[in-house]
């Protein structure tokens, strides 16, 4: 009995072991390993939007021009795209049922990096994960 309970917890053991690690497993094998997850894509969705465009013809703009250049030929200007932004992030972040201190500091931590940003970036910052996009934060 006791051997069949030890066999039954490893079994246990490894499978639970394979569930955890079969998402990051697909994620690499879907050449998604550079963190273009699910907040990049809805971030992405969410500019896109703003730009008149599709998902996927703003990422084809983004292989050769920065956020800002393709914002700025849209006919938004840099102030402008900067208020879309922050304006776009707060419905979301509404809708996600975010207090409004929490939505207050984090529209301060966007206003701060786009205060800072010399509109080279490529989105590179939103792949990993800091939800702007628009510059490179080298700290």
């Amino acid at each position: 009995m006791k051997k069949l309970l030890l066999t039954g917890s490893v079994i246990l053991g490894l499978a639970t072991a394979g569930l955890m690690v079969a998402p990051s497993f697909a994620n690499a094998q879907s050449g998604n390993s550079n963190g273009n997850g699910y907040g990049y894509e809805q971030t992405l969705e969410s500019k896109a939007k703003i730009l008149n465009m599709t998902t996927e013809q703003l990422r084809t703009q983004l292989e050769t021009k920065t956020m800002l250049q393709v914002a700025e030929e849209n006919g938004l200007t840099a102030e402008q795209w900067q208020t879309d932004l922050q304006t776009a992030a707060q419905e979301r972040w509404q809708e996600r049922g975010l207090t409004q201190a929490e939505i207050d500091s984090r529209l301060q931590t966007m206003k701060d990096r786009q205060a800072n940003c010399d509109g080279d970036g490529d989105g590179a910052q939103l792949r990993a994960g800091n939800g702007n996009g628009m510059h490179r934060d080298n700290s």
